[in-house]
């Protein structure tokens, strides 16, 4: 049954409950006996122009049942819209939406001669109590019950409108806004212009010689770009639609000028403004040399200086790497025979390398991969020994290092440690290791937080390159073979080889499992980690079984892992007796 089907089918707070997820007595404890008051924390943010935007952010449990509510309402929209669209363009509403975004609204107006913008004034506090309700139960797609209409708009709604904060008011405006987008399309279609619409910012283009006066017309015939007035037709369709329209933001941008929409510029193709990409760079290279960073901004018309957070600069290199790097492919980029990398990738690069090798307050733990990751951290949370130098009760994984986050298994290349050249296996920290000095020695001048240490599996893999590696980067005259505990190769960089096995033989992380773990058969398969003797058929991979301990580990020994734990604490014993300067270690 169809996510819209189940929430029709639902007759009271009981049903609704169990469409979420919820048991009824709790949802109704949220509903009804938790004071008005007290179910939202509010504060204010300044808006970039003049004034401030309230933020009303629910509390935990408000946040989780409407988390799970704005789900169930987005595969509602998704049912609807499919029978609204006739293709991929048909989408008319960027806003809010899994796989789109305001690169995708922009991608719709990209080399138009004419870009008109408009907003809408007040969007969510516009939406209020009584409108939420008579929506969901007058709506043809939705007709919901009288009481289960009721009940969805006060989880949703706040002091009698849709807040902003939460999870549940974007969803809910796009479904009551979704007559508007049809509407004002139709205006659109007739006029051969392109419409979309992000939250608030409704955008028409088209490549007519003129303007259609049917969506906009010019009262100033001098400058292309002067007094636009929107048609009678288009603001009383926005009215009718019950919003009202912000007359201070109406704006026609022509093509010999810089067109942008909902903050990219498209005159040739969807790209960041140049303002913007200039300034991040200033500000990862500010970060490097004094892990702090700052950029100008206007508040009530005035210009001020304000910090910029570690989190919120690797936003702005997020934004413009997936912005920018739309016509990269990045599976080539990370090849020697691929095309030259871009700045703005190698300046993403720098910051991600800079945070995760040289500043990272924590040590930093990588292994082969994204199961190698899941048995070290069982194996540190589940140790039987006291460990406080890999152990941490109060962080969120229950360790004190940090483990290298791979893609997930199946996730596409375009991710953060692609950006790195690091998506798990031998050969990415072979190149990491004949690359470690070049890459740090702009980022380390200041010196070396913490160490990073590299386990890897003891076997063939580690023969067909990765010694040779350690020896050329290390300078060592001595062949390195994998018999060492670790290996300090250069500045803060270590590896792990795990341990061989009894009579010398090879190793790998899965060996230090109790065997009644790696021999279960799971599903009639058993394990086997064997590419080249793997069958689907019979055999399951290292994901399973990685799964399966994780699972599991509450009844899992995992002393094995006693002498790999060892090495890492002796490796940061022998790090931490370095000479520091100002709490970093300069090599």
């Amino acid at each position: 049954m169809s996510s819209l089907s189940r929430l029709k089918s639902c007759k009271s707070l009981s049903n609704l409950a169990h469409l979420v997820g919820y048991e009824p007595k709790k949802l109704s404890y949220i509903l009804y006996k938790i004071p008005d008051e007290a179910k939202y924390t509010e504060f204010e943010i300044p808006k970039a122009t003049k004034g401030v935007r309230k933020i009303s952010a629910p509390i935990p449990e408000l946040k989780l049942a409407q988390s799970r509510l704005a789900k169930v309402l987005q595969n509602c929209l998704t049912e609807i819209e499919k029978e609204q669209a006739n293709g991929e363009n048909c989408i008319l509403s960027h806003g809010f939406k899994p796989h789109l975004s305001i690169s995708t609204n922009g991608a719709q107006h990209v080399d138009r001669k004419w870009v008109l913008n408009f907003d809408l004034k007040d969007f969510f506090p516009s939406i209020n109590f009584g409108r939420v309700r008579g929506f969901f139960m007058k709506n043809k797609h939705f007709m919901l019950e009288e009481k289960v209409a009721t009940i969805i708009a006060q989880l949703a709604c706040h002091n009698g409108s849709l807040p902003q904060g939460a999870p549940t008011s974007p969803v809910i405006s796009n479904l009551v806004a979704n007559h508007l987008d049809i509407r004002l399309s139709r205006i659109s279609g007739k006029n051969r212009c392109t419409y979309t619409r992000y939250a608030d910012d409704i955008t028409f283009s088209t490549n007519k010689s003129e303007f259609p006066e049917g969506i906009a017309a010019n009262r100033d015939d001098e400058n292309s770009a002067g007094d636009w007035k929107l048609s009678k037709r288009i603001r009383t369709e926005v009215k009718r639609s019950g919003f009202e329209i912000n007359p201070d933001k109406t704006r026609m941008q022509y093509r010999r000028s810089r067109q942008d929409v909902t903050g990219l510029v498209v005159n040739k193709k969807v790209n960041v403004k140049r303002e913007l990409y200039k300034q991040v760079r200033a500000q990862v290279q500010n970060f490097i040399k004094n892990d702090t960073c700052s950029k100008k901004v206007k508040i009530g018309g005035v210009e001020s200086e304000v910090e910029v957070t570690e989190a919120a600069l690797q936003g702005f290199l997020s934004h413009i790497f997936w912005v920018k790097g739309a016509e990269f492919e990045y599976k080539r980029l990370n090849k020697a025979t691929g095309p030259a990398e871009p700045g703005f990738y190698k300046e993403y690069r720098r910051f991600l390398d800079y945070k995760t090798f040289v500043a990272s307050q924590q040590p930093v733990v990588l292994c082969e991969g994204v199961t190698d990751n899941i048995y070290l951290q069982c194996a540190i949370k589940r140790s039987k020994t006291a460990r406080p130098k890999l152990q941490d009760s109060g962080s969120s994984n229950g360790l004190a290092v940090k483990l290298f986050q791979y893609p997930k298994i199946g996730s596409k290349l375009r991710v953060p440690s692609s950006v790195q050249h690091l998506n798990g296996g031998t050969g990415d920290l072979k190149e990491l290791i004949h690359k470690y000095k070049v890459r740090t020695a702009d980022l380390g001048k200041r010196g070396f937080i913490s160490p990073v240490i590299l386990l890897v599996d003891n076997d063939q893999g580690s023969r067909d390159g990765l010694w040779g590696a350690i020896k050329t980067t290390s300078g060592s005259k001595k062949n390195v073979d994998g018999k060492k505990k670790f290996y300090h190769v250069t500045k803060n960089l270590y590896v792990i080889p795990t341990p061989k096995l009894a009579g010398g033989k090879d190793s790998m992380i899965e060996d230090f499992l109790p065997p009644a773990v790696v021999s279960q058969v799971l599903g009639g398969k058993t394990f086997n980690p064997d590419e080249k003797t793997f069958d689907k058929k019979k055999h399951y991979g290292k994901r399973i079984l990685a799964e399966k301990v994780s699972k599991d580990q509450a009844t899992i020994n995992f002393d094995a892992f006693s002498p790999i734990l060892d090495i890492m604490e002796e490796i940061l014993d022998h790090f931490s007796a370095l000479p520091k300067k100002q709490g970093r270690v300069v090599f």
